[in-house]
């Protein structure tokens, strides 16, 4: 198993200088086809950006551009010959919603939620559509934060923000809303992004009644990506085709520079760039967080950006090294650093029955702290 080092921030003059504001790069583009998925028309076929090109599991996936569609010999993926242009740059406008445009909005968009796996917004809101006793969230955060996104909505794209809020007084009249946007006292720290957390630290709940108030429908959670992307289709037209993905640079001695660098990329696009765009000197890279197990790839072959699953992207100077497993040493580390308290030395002493998996997060901290480089999340996964 590998992790990289606990990060700091660092600097230092002999860093490759690039843009590093948002940018958008076009190229080939395949998209994945899940087994099980539901493929809408015959190909090859010509597509429009925004066309509906498979549905799985409630989601769809949309053409990312305008072009010729095949499928492969497999069926395991689409080819996209791109043939034509198309905006990337829309202007704000104001659109009027009632539950049910909202509804289609999500729909004609393939919006999903970015806080909660496997949920369309669609399916989301219409738990909401008959049910006034909840309330609704709305965090600055994202999961793992990899970017500021309440900064990105509050700079540019205000109009659309106080719009949205609007909205859902409109539509939910006798809901709490509770905002926690433009609280400057509010900064985050891993877990705060994780919903069930979130909810926990702003309401003082017990973490088992944050998680019970997200799976009976108490609580509507919006984080601030899952937002931006609701703003992009509702006051921009744009479908959910583009996502953000992050960029962090591990150097030689696992410090991290934290300058934020970021790309504005296209589902189904290659990654091939990424080498061209950063200091040689970064082989190797990784689509996990530092609170995840590290799948390490050489960084000319990282394939084709997937909106659904790539988020965040770390290059490293060298491969992480390898943390071998040694005996607890009960320094209670695990246990000191975990944000629920849910006591995962127990876990690790094979006393399951004392690890409080219910308040457990999933949030990897007490693998990351361990000294003796125990995967305790890979026991927990296995708990949980």
């Amino acid at each position: 198993m590998l992790f990289p080092r606990l990060p700091r921030a660092f600097a230092r003059k002999f860093h490759k200088t690039e843009n590093k504001k948002e940018r958008t790069i076009q190229g080939q583009f395949l998209i994945p086809v899940p087994a099980g998925s539901v493929i809408s028309e015959s190909y090859p076929t010509r597509v429009t950006h925004g066309q509906v090109m498979l549905s799985h599991n409630g989601t769809k996936v949309l053409a990312p551009v305008n072009g010729v569609a095949t499928l492969t010999a497999d069926q395991k993926f689409f080819q996209i010959k791109q043939d034509g242009s198309w905006s990337t740059n829309s202007i704000y406008q104001f659109q009027s919603y009632d539950f049910s445009t909202l509804i289609d909005a999500f729909d004609e968009g393939a919006l999903a939620s970015l806080d909660i796996q496997d949920m369309p917004l669609k399916d989301y809101f219409l738990k909401y559509k008959s049910n006034s006793n909840f309330q609704i969230v709305l965090s600055p955060f994202s999961r793992y934060q990899h970017l500021d996104f309440e900064e990105m909505i509050l700079t540019s794209m205000k109009e659309a923000y106080v719009s949205f809020i609007e909205l859902l007084k409109t539509i939910f009249p006798k809901v709490e809303v509770t905002n926690f946007f433009e609280i400057p006292t509010l900064k985050f720290e891993h877990p705060n992004g994780i919903p069930e957390y979130f909810l926990h630290k702003q309401f003082q709940w017990d973490v088992t009644k944050a998680k019970k108030a997200l799976q009976s429908n108490s609580v509507l959670y919006l984080g601030a990506e899952t937002i931006y992307h609701i703003l992009r289709k509702l006051y921009f037209g744009e479908p959910f085709t583009k996502r953000h993905l992050a960029v962090f640079l591990v150097d030689r001695k696992g410090r991290m520079d934290l300058e934020p660098r970021q790309f504005f990329l296209t589902n189904g696009q290659s990654l091939a760039f990424i080498p061209n765009n950063m200091d040689k000197r970064y082989k190797i890279a990784s689509f996990d967080t530092v609170f995840e197990a590290i799948q390490p790839m050489d960084v000319n072959s990282l394939g084709y950006f997937n909106i659904y699953d790539h988020y965040s992207i770390t290059l490293y100077e060298k491969l992480p090294a390898v943390r071998k497993e040694f005996s607890c040493i009960d320094c209670m580390e695990c246990n000191h650093y975990c944000p629920t308290q849910t006591n995962p030395f127990q876990l690790i002493k094979g006393k399951i029955e004392e690890f409080d998996k219910d308040k457990c997060v999933s949030c990897g901290i007490c693998t990351v702290y361990c000294p003796s480089g125990i995967d305790i999340r890979k026991r927990i996964e296995e708990v949980v």
